[in-house]
């Protein structure tokens, strides 16, 4: 490395592990002593460079900050879900001590020193396209003269990305670029990514800018590139986007976050079951969806269904950690990182109650939620086509019905808040509605609680009085008129709710114009909620 801070060529330093062994033989096995290619075959290639503008930040400053750029790869693939940290070497305080033959290993640089291990796990978001892969993240630090400790600007280090490849780099997930080894190398004010590539035939030259198929286990010429490498530029453009939210980094490093997100559910938790509900119930509600006449890729009502799943899964997180049964009635079991003395059922949490959809629309937050053993209804003001293609139980829990809150209902009062229940009869005039035909959340679980359904003399409609079990969790996603009324129903039967609003609506159920244009939607509601 010369004394401008110009990158050096790392193969000249580079001394590879007996771990770089290239796994590309049929059966996935590595190749032994007797059959690998010499290791001095492999050589780092500059991929892309860039120079950094003058800064005062250390070493360790800009080490954590490459190292969080690294362990958020969802802002650098949108294939990719997050990366989580399996071990890190500075949380155990040992001394790292790397196997020659491991495989996440690939040698060491002259002149440098290990000063950190970490092991992670990309996730992708859809686990039947890609696979998860661990990846071993290697921190080199320039060994310095007396007096270094790191906290100098301008000191060089070395952070080497290393996939754990079972077979060829080829055969690796599509979001990662296709190399044995990533490196990204900052010295003094030039930042470079190096890729390491296996030489077959022709010699690599080591280029700035891209470098086509020139990578792991592949000729110059492009005779073998795979249906992986079908796109050459792939590496270059997942790179370049690489190099270039570490130079925005790096040219801020003062940024701090202030939007926290994730802070009710943890992302980890959500995605997982997000990814599971995905799993069990995607394929089947488009099957139902299509068979209505709605499919096609743009279709708004089947990208619902993945907006809806998400939901589903943000209220199985949140019930989880509120209530102290699943679903199924059955007592839970310790979320991941609790004891079994630390259960829920010994924490005193309530049992749930039932949920209320509020506006169920198409009906698929109710059918998921069902699906998974979580008792409740929907209810909504015209029922949909597709409630029929729904389970016959299902059906059974969506009712077309027009919430009218008793609050102001006009007439008789007792007839429509608290009508007399004939279980036998069909007949809607005078009576209430059977929990055959609209359901109630189950009274052994909540207690005696009047049927809230009843219908006005003359007229075959239903309507909704209003009436929660006390403790109900009411939902209202885009629930238009009823997104107003969510908080009031639930404060008058002592619920908890979840609103997702979305147009603006009077409590009068007129659309009416913000009051606070200036405001985002979000905080004007919350304005019209909670202060007005």
């Amino acid at each position: 490395m010369g004394m401008n801070g110009e990158s050096s060529d790392l193969s000249s330093i580079f001394r590879p592990s007996q771990g770089l062994c290239p796994a590309d033989r049929d059966d996935g096995r590595c190749c032994s002593d007797s059959e690998s290619i010499p290791r001095s075959s492999y050589i780092w290639v500059p991929v892309c460079t860039t120079r950094l503008p003058p800064s005062t930040s250390t070493r360790l400053e800009l080490e954590c900050i490459a190292i969080k750029v690294i362990l958020q790869p969802e802002y650098l693939s949108p294939v990719v879900s997050r990366a989580d940290v399996i071990f890190d070497s500075t949380l155990t305080g040992g001394q790292i001590a790397p196997s020659a033959t491991e495989i996440g290993f690939v040698g060491e640089f002259f002149g440098y020193n290990l000063s950190r291990q970490l092991v992670i796990r990309t996730i992708p978001r859809n686990p039947k396209r890609d696979q998860a892969i661990e990846q071993s993240i290697w921190v080199f630090e320039k060994i310095s003269g007396p007096g270094g400790n790191g906290k100098a600007a301008c000191e060089p280090f070395l952070i080497v990305l290393v996939p754990h490849f079972s077979t060829s780099s080829s055969d690796g997930p599509f979001y990662l670029p296709n190399a044995r080894a990533i490196a990204i190398q900052v010295a003094g004010s030039v930042l470079t990514i190096h890729c390491l590539d296996w030489k077959r035939g022709t010699e690599l030259g080591s280029k700035t800018e891209g470098v086509g198929c020139s990578t792991f286990g592949i000729d110059h010429d492009g005779s073998n590139c795979g249906a992986a490498d079908v796109d050459s530029d792939r590496r270059q453009r997942m790179l370049n986007k690489l190099m270039g939210v570490l130079k925005k980094r790096f040219e801020h490093p003062e940024y701090i976050k202030r939007v926290h997100h994730d802070t009710v559910i943890s992302r980890e938790r959500y995605q997982s079951v997000y990814q599971d509900l995905k799993a069990r119930h995607a394929d089947r509600l488009c099957r139902v969806f299509a068979s209505n006449g709605y499919d096609g890729k743009g279709c708004r009502e089947v990208d619902k269904i993945f907006e809806e799943l998400g939901i589903a899964s943000f209220c199985i997180c949140l019930w989880e950690n509120m209530y102290s049964h699943l679903g199924n009635g059955e007592p839970d079991e310790p979320v991941m990182g609790e004891s079994q003395t630390g259960s829920r059922a010994q924490e005193g949490r309530p049992p749930f109650v039932g949920f209320v959809d509020l506006g169920c629309g198409s009906g698929v937050l109710t059918d998921v939620l069902l699906q998974e053993g979580w008792p409740g209804y929907g209810i909504d003001a015209r029922s949909r086509k597709v409630w029929k293609s729904f389970d016959e139980d299902v059906q059974r829990h969506l009712v077309e019905s027009i919430l009218i809150p008793y609050v102001v209902a006009v007439g008789d009062s007792k007839t429509i808040a608290e009508p007399a229940v004939s279980v036998s009869s069909r007949s809607f005039a005078g009576t209430m509605v059977t929990s055959a035909q609209a359901p109630h959340l189950d009274p052994g679980k909540c207690g005696s609680v009047s049927q809230p359904f009843y219908s006005l003399p003359g007229s075959g409609q239903v309507y909704h009085s209003g009436r929660f079990p006390e403790g109900t969790f009411l939902i209202c996603n885009h629930g238009d008129e009823l997104t107003a009324w969510t908080p009031l129903l639930a404060s008058l039967n002592q619920c908890l709710f979840l609103a997702i609003p979305c147009c603006s609506f009077n409590l009068a159920g007129w659309c009416y114009l913000r009051a606070f244009p200036t405001l985002r939607r979000f905080f004007s509601s919350l304005f019209y909620f909670f202060l007005r």
